[in-house]
């Protein structure tokens, strides 16, 4: 009993020490001087000067130093921002040292630290000096002279970092990329030995990142002012967006999707299993990316992936990387060669590849990645081999030679296979040129039948292959200007399936209209450096073709013409066209080269031997369908019809000026004939400047403004001179009872879409002179004055008429006719479907009015043909009293 007393009042009497103890070293740790003690004992560890805004002492379990707000100096070399700042820092003490008097650190924690790597203009980094050097070896070279103040003692035992930031400065220069997240260990498992197992976020500021990835760095390395000889580093960086690779290193975004994922190795000093020169580090990596596709692509399982293993030194002061092994693999490709760099102040890089085998299928599996609508049926069989040298920066090509034995491809849509030549090409006084490669499809021909195996005579060999559809393709590029072209010569005897191949790989040449027939074509594309797009030259001739436009019910019969480029200048010389109704001629020619935003203007000179409103009706009605111009515009205009491009946007790229003739043009019972216009058509406006016709004995000289937003409106005006009206059209029995001439103004509006809602629409005015009138049938001035219809003939040698348009008729306010002494004057109207009423009134001069008896006028309404004609007498009014 009195010994457990004993031990209880020993054990309290501990307690109390220390408990005592440890406040009394709490009170110290914030007094002025141990507080300056303390930091003068960080700034021996971290060989820099240290502030701390207050420290804590822990003596049990184990003596811990805890400093809040920490902040590490900078060497006045490199600047003078921070070198290393904590939220906390956490220091485990030795009670080795505690015993003899000294602060050893044990492991030390950083919570939260920010830590600033700089590299000066002489190559040095701002943390050579912080981790100790490694233990010169009994054989090392002696060094005599002045020798360098040394490091000061360092006894860490092991780094803690948790949450932690690295940015990067060269210079003055802050970089924007630095490590978020940083957490892991560095160790000291032997004197300058250091074992590190690092884990970070990579980060750039200045763009939206979303998966960047872990960085995983491990291994042992030596102190850094031995330059980490010797080390052996692994790192993995997995889970990677290529998007966020490309924006991580670049800032920007070139709109590639996949993922990516690098493993490395490097290894200095006598680590290597390589032979070193001082400062090399040997390594081995391998990059892997993989679903690679374009940013507004779906994912697909046959998206292309790349493989790249390197396998080479790498002296990062000097600047020097050389991979004496180079490998790219694909799925069904490999590239093999070797590559050295040097970024000293003239950068020079040098790529060889020795042996390279792909597989066309892997470049189509690349394309597909990187464009819509590219049909899944396509398959191509053929294999490329090769050899290149790159030298210089930016590279250039020194030395390139490939070749292929041929191959096939499948195309849906044809109903053959198309065969692909043997091809060569190489580099040769740096100019790089590629054999003609015949392309061509069709079924072959049969064996002719020969003569019976019994007759003793041998067969017939089998016919070479059938060659009518059959294109060559040619490539030359002279590197040193810069420039190349590339040829197509060949005849297809049907140019569908050339659009068939072009929309199977996602690039249709036909939007809306489609052309079919045998085709021949001459061209070659050209580019120089500078120009931001090659220049088309060349022809292609259409013979018996048909061409079919979407909103045209009938097809045009293409029977001679050509598509001509001159300097990405088009033009089309239409020779001989059945279409609507009649043939056609003429030229259309691109007046320069296309704007900016892809716009063209146009000039055109067409003839049409004759045209009917009905039969153009036929092509492209029925025209009280208001969405015709929708369906037809955008044909014409290579653009799809759909509500992504609204019939407004595709008409307003139009813009086409020239002259269009006509030898005859019927329009309802109008026919006119040598039609001349000139005008032109943008900006959904049309303008006819000046037209001109016979018409009717006479001409017509007319201008027209059309306007197709927002709904189609029309504006003519029309200038008669010397119109016979024996030859108006109204009815052939009223052309036989008229004769004389006609010459006036005529002024008309309209608006909508279709023969009866423009009827319904028309508005308009006239003024007309007439001469030498001559009305057979009926005796206007006899029966007038008789009071009942008298037969002959009326004349008059002069006239005038003014009438207005509207409600489907002629309204007229006055048709003054004179013959001499005597004037007539008409009023009433007159219905497009030919029915009358109109009033008929006769005067003479004062002299012979004062002698007539009494006055009547003639009542003509009906029919034109056989009208209903009554007279009735003229009441006078009385005068007022």
């Amino acid at each position: 009993m009195n010994r457990l007393r004993k031990w209880s009042k020993l054990a309290l009497g501990i307690v109390v020490f220390v408990v005592v103890a440890q406040l009394c070293v709490s009170i110290l740790a914030r007094t002025r001087r141990v507080h300056n003690y303390l930091a003068r004992h960080l700034e021996q560890s971290f060989g820099r000067t240290v502030e701390v805004r207050h420290f804590s002492v822990l003596l049990l379990p184990s003596p811990v130093l805890d400093a809040e707000q920490v902040t590490v100096g900078e060497d006045p070399a490199f600047g003078q921002e921070y070198f290393l700042r904590a939220d906390r820092l956490t220091a485990r003490l030795r009670w080795t040292g505690l015993l003899r008097g000294h602060f050893e650190f044990g492991t030390l924690s950083l919570i939260r630290p920010s830590l600033i790597l700089t590299r000066n203009d002489e190559g040095s980094w701002n943390l050579e000096r912080w981790l100790p050097p490694a233990k010169r070896n009994p054989g090392d070279a002696i060094v005599y002279g002045p020798q360098a103040a040394p490091t000061p003692a360092n006894r860490l035992q092991k780094i803690n970092i948790d949450e932690g930031r690295v940015n990067f400065k060269v210079g003055d220069e802050k970089l924007p990329f630095a490590f978020l997240g940083v957490s892991g260990s560095v160790e000291q498992v032997s004197a300058g030995r250091w074992r590190l197992r690092l884990e970070a976020q990579p980060w750039r500021s200045g763009v939206t990142l979303q998966s960047t990835g872990t960085l995983i760095a491990q291994g042992d390395v030596a102190g850094t002012s031995a330059r980490l000889q010797p080390a052996r580093v692994e790192v993995h960086w997995g889970r990677v967006s290529i998007a966020d690779f490309f924006r991580l290193f670049t800032g920007q975004d070139y709109g590639l999707r996949g993922a990516f994922a690098l493993d490395a190795t490097a290894k200095s000093g006598e680590l290597s299993s390589v032979p070193l020169r001082p400062g090399d580090w040997s390594f081995a990596m391998q990059a892997r990316a993989s679903e690679i596709h374009r940013w507004d692509l779906t994912e697909r399982s046959d998206n292309p992936a790349v493989n790249v293993n390197l396998e080479g030194t790498w002296n990062v002061p000097q600047g020097m990387f050389a991979a004496q092994r180079l490998v790219v693999e694909t799925r069904k490709s490999n590239v093999r060669g070797s590559a050295s760099v040097s970024s000293s102040a003239s950068p020079s890089w040098e790529i060889h590849v020795d042996t390279a085998g792909v597989q066309v299928a892997d470049l189509l599996s690349w394309y597909r990645a990187f464009h819509t609508d590219v049909n899944n049926g396509i398959s191509v069989d053929q294999f490329f081999t090769g050899e290149m040298t790159l030298r210089g920066w930016p590279l250039e090509v020194r030395d390139l030679a490939f070749s292929s034995n041929g191959g096939e491809a499948r195309v849906p849509g044809l109903n053959s296979v198309l065969r692909v030549g043997a091809l060569q090409g190489g580099l040769k006084n740096n100019r790089l040129t590629t054999g003609p490669v015949r392309v061509s499809y069709g079924p072959l021909i049969r064996p002719q039948s020969g003569p019976s195996p019994r007759s003793g005579a041998a067969p017939k060999r089998r016919s070479p292959e059938d060659t009518r559809s059959a294109v060559e393709f040619a490539v030359t590029h002279d590197f040193q200007k810069r420039a190349g072209s590339i040829s197509v010569n060949g005849r297809l005897e049907k140019v569908e399936d050339a659009f068939s191949v072009a929309a199977a790989f996602g690039r249709p040449l036909n939007h809306g209209w489609n052309l079919t027939g045998p085709a021949t074509a001459a061209l070659h594309w050209d580019w120089e450096f500078g120009e931001p797009h090659g220049r088309w030259n060349g022809r292609v001739d259409v013979s018996d073709g048909v061409l079919q436009a979407v909103g045209l019910n009938l097809p045009l019969q293409m029977n001679k013409a050509r598509l001509e480029w001159r300097d990405n200048v088009r033009s089309a010389d239409i020779t001989d066209m059945d279409g609507f109704g009649t043939s056609w001629s003429g030229q259309i020619n691109q007046a320069g080269p296309p704007e900016a935003d892809g716009s063209s203007k146009w000039n055109f000179q067409l003839h049409a031997n004759h045209l009917d409103a009905t039969t153009l009706d036929l092509w492209a009605g029925p025209r009280a369908r208001p969405n015709w111009l929708q369906r037809l515009l955008p044909s014409l205009l290579g653009g799809a019809a759909s509500n992504a491009n609204p019939a407004t946007a595709l008409v307003r790229r139009i813009n086409a000026e020239g002259e269009l003739r006509v030898d005859e043009f019927d329009l309802e019972k109008i026919s006119f004939t040598q039609v001349r216009a000139q005008g032109s058509l943008r900006d959904l406006h049309l303008e006819v400047r000046d037209a001109d016709a016979q018409w009717a004995g006479g001409k017509v000289r007319a201008k027209l403004h059309a306007s197709f937003l927002p709904q189609p409106t029309y504006d003519a005006t029309a200038e008669l001179d010397r119109v016979d009206l024996a030859q108006l059209p109204p009815s052939r029995s009223s052309s036989e009872r008229f004769s004389g001439v006609a010459s006036g103004i005529l002024h008309l509006t309209t608006q909508g879409v279709g023969r009866e809602e423009l009827l319904d629409s028309l508005t308009g005015r006239g003024d007309v002179r007439l001469h030498n009138v001559e009305f057979r049938g009926w005796d206007v001035s006899a029966s007038v004055a008789d009071g009942e219809p008298r037969e002959g003939a009326s004349r008059w040698t002069v006239g005038e008429a003014a009438f207005t348009i509207r409600d489907r008729g002629f309204v007229l306010g006055s048709l003054r006719l004179d013959m001499g002494a005597e004037k007539t004057l008409v009023k009433g109207t007159v219905s497009f479907s030919e029915d009358t009423d109109l009033t008929v009134q006769t005067s003479r001069d004062a002299q012979s009015e004062s002698r007539a008896p009494e006055r009547h006028v003639l009542k003509i309404h009906g029919p034109l043909d056989l009208p209903h004609v009554s007279i009735e007498k003229l009441v006078a009014r009385q005068p007022a009293d």
